[in-house]
């Protein structure tokens, strides 16, 4: 499923994302036609490899030998790599092994004495051609090795990653490694350095999967083309990311030990299935409905960017829509489980309930405060979910989820405290903010950049009960920074375009219900007026009132005592 199904606040949806760990985590298994390797057809190819990548073509269900070009005195172990796109390959040991790592991004360890025994095995099971990027690094005795402390079965030592991703939620976890010699004793001391590095967003090519590989290789390349997101210490080997699907990246984790370390075996995702057809890159399933509401969504944010505060009322319902939608989906995805229609009927109506509540406080109150104060706190939200969706993600703090959230309420009451006394400026202030985001976001629905995960993750940090301990540094590329710079220009023209609007004009507009009070009283001010004498009962014992009542005392005024 598509993960941009919150594209604007507008409609508030989101569907799960289901998939398929085949595609990047390492499995134990039978090969995709047999596990008999004597039954593939043609010979076994040699390939000499070395730390460069190399990229080769794998014939449809054939067998390679993987060697390395040639050795330093000093190495002691190697680590075998191999990454394809979305195909799964088979690392073994040797031709006779029983097991093997499956996986698009298999890795395989082995000693020179191993590799006088039997080269590395590549298997291409595949009745087509894949294309792989082959490495092998060497390391010496003083190296730390990774996967060795491995309690799991299949291949003894697992220098390979394990990456799974359900809904919003990658999973990265690895074995633990060895001090050199090597051994399992006080391998707490070791520390793992996780870096990743993100592929251009929105494109799922071979091109740009082979070109990452290139660039994010040995350990310098790692170091500054990467970023670190994670130091693990004491006995962690797993970690959670936030998921931005058909954005590639490639993580990396880096052992240390003293003054050497060690890498793990990369490894990619691009957090969604991919299609059968090469050319059409990841699988991302979206409905008619969306593109509508994203459609429509363009035209409520340019009516409230630029004409918000002018019909006021339909603003008030906008801002009450956005509000209930936004909290009847939380509830509804959180403690139920719906299929998409009834997801979006209830969303849609507990949208419209807000909403007319919220429209039927000004047409009845008729308090500008209390009509500003709503629409100032979700400017409120998308300042403080702009904060921290990228300058301040990479604080470890705010995995924590009192921190998050103290800090995120904090942010969000700042503009009400700022601006509610200046009730329409305000208005129109948060007029612009949510238009111009509303536009920006349903147009970043059909450009496929990550924005909208700007109000996504916190979305998921309502739903998600682990959301929050994932890693949530998101990706910042060219599209992105077009949008946002398409984003600041709309908001100056539409705080621009409504100020000369509402130049010499009243602040805000009459309530409805006052309106109809002035009305009914003016209207029986008028009756009073054409048929009441201008003298009644004020001449007391007369004939023109002999039984009148006398009239109730008045402060400053004697009864009976006129003068």
């Amino acid at each position: 499923m598509k993960m941009h199904k919150f594209s604007t606040i507008f409609h508030s949806s989101i569907v799960f994302i289901f998939a398929c760990g085949f595609f990047a985590h390492p499995t134990l298994g039978i090969d995709p036609l047999d596990g008999d390797t004597s039954s593939w057809p043609g010979e076994i190819i040699k390939i000499h490899i070395n730390s460069e990548p190399k990229v080769i073509q794998l014939d449809p269900q054939t067998v390679y030998e993987l060697s390395p070009l040639e050795l330093k005195n000093s190495s002691k172990f190697l680590i075998f790599e191999a990454h394809t796109l979305k195909n799964p390959v088979i690392l073994a040991p040797s031709i006779v092994s029983k097991v093997h790592v499956n996986s698009t991004s298999p890795a395989l360890y082995k000693t020179l004495t191993d590799l006088k025994d039997s080269p590395a095995i590549l298997k291409n099971p595949w009745p087509t051609n894949v294309s792989a990027v082959v490495f092998v690094r060497e390391y010496g005795a003083g190296s730390p090795v990774p996967g060795e402390c491995n309690t799991q079965e299949g291949v003894l030592v697992k220098p390979y990653l394990n990456i799974t991703w359900q809904g919003p939620i990658v999973d990265v976890e690895f074995s633990q490694a060895a001090l050199p010699m090597p051994s399992c004793a006080n391998i707490d001391t070791l520390v793992y350095q996780v870096y990743q590095f993100y592929l251009p967003e929105n494109d799922c090519s071979m091109e740009y999967f082979l070109s990452g590989y290139m660039q994010f290789n040995t350990l310098q390349d790692i170091k500054s083309s990467g970023d670190l997101i994670a130091e693990l210490t004491h006995h962690r080997t797993s970690l959670k990311l936030a998921n931005y699907p058909r954005t590639g990246r490639i993580l990396a984790v880096i052992v240390n030990y003293e003054n050497a370390s060690s890498i793990y075996g990369l490894a990619h995702t691009y957090g969604c299935q991919f299609n059968p057809d090469p050319d059409t890159g990841c699988q991302v399933h979206d409905s008619t409905f969306m593109f509508l509401s994203c459609a429509l969504g363009v035209f409520v944010g340019l009516f409230l960017t630029f004409l918000g505060h002018r019909f006021f009322k339909c603003s008030q319902f906008l801002f009450g829509f956005y509000l209930g939608s936004f909290a009847g989906f939380i509830i509804v995805s959180r403690y139920l489980y719906m299929e998409l229609p009834y997801l979006y009927t209830l969303t849609a109506a507990s949208g419209l309930v807000i909403g007319l509540a919220v429209l039927l406080l000004w047409v009845f109150l008729g308090i500008p405060v209390l009509s500003v104060l709503l629409p100032t706190l979700e400017t409120g939200f998308i300042l403080a979910s702009v904060l921290m969706y990228l300058p301040l993600c990479g604080i470890q703090a705010f995995l924590t989820n009192s921190t998050f959230w103290l800090v995120f309420v904090c942010i969000l009451f700042c503009p009400t405290l700022f601006f509610l006394a200046f009730t329409q400026k305000a208005s129109i202030i948060s007029n612009v903010s949510l238009g111009a985001v509303t536009l920006i976001v349903c147009i970043d629905h059909y450009t496929d950049s990550n924005l909208k995960f700007t109000f996504k993750n916190v979305l998921n940090r309502f739903i998600y009960a682990e959301f929050g301990e994932a890693v949530k540094c998101p990706p910042f590329q060219r599209n992105d920074l077009i949008l946002v710079t398409c984003l600041l220009g709309v908001m100056v023209l539409g705080l621009v375009c409504q100020l000369i609007i509402e130049r010499k004009k009243a602040p805000f507009p009459p309530a409805p219900f006052q309106q109809w009070r002035w009305a009914r009283s003016y209207a029986r001010y008028q009756d009073n007026d054409e048929n009441t004498p201008l003298i009644r009962d004020e001449v007391l014992g007369t004939t023109e009132a002999p039984s009148a009542p006398m009239p109730p005392p008045v402060v400053g005024y004697i009864s009976g005592h006129p003068g």
